[in-house]
């Protein structure tokens, strides 16, 4: 599990910005076989990014997933 946090500490300070703009907080992370999932916020946008994770825990093909959310009736 360290190898995980210390991985989700590593793609919040790549993928934090600077300036201006509101940084990039990681409020969830979930995993599953080989891959991790990072709840992305920034300012009032919200994203999830998936990324695969290699045996020795390192990350990598970290791609945005399109989410769609509905109401439910």
């Amino acid at each position: 599990m360290s190898k995980w946090l210390l991985s989700a500490g590593a793609f919040v300070v790549l993928s934090g910005a600077f300036g201006c703009t509101p940084p990039k907080v990681v409020t969830q992370i979930t995993s599953a076989r080989d891959q991790m999932k990072f709840l992305v916020v920034q300012g009032n946008s919200q994203q999830v990014v998936k990324c695969q994770v290699a045996a020795d825990g390192a990350l990598s093909d970290c791609k945005p997933m399109q989410l769609v959310l509905q109401d439910e009736d």
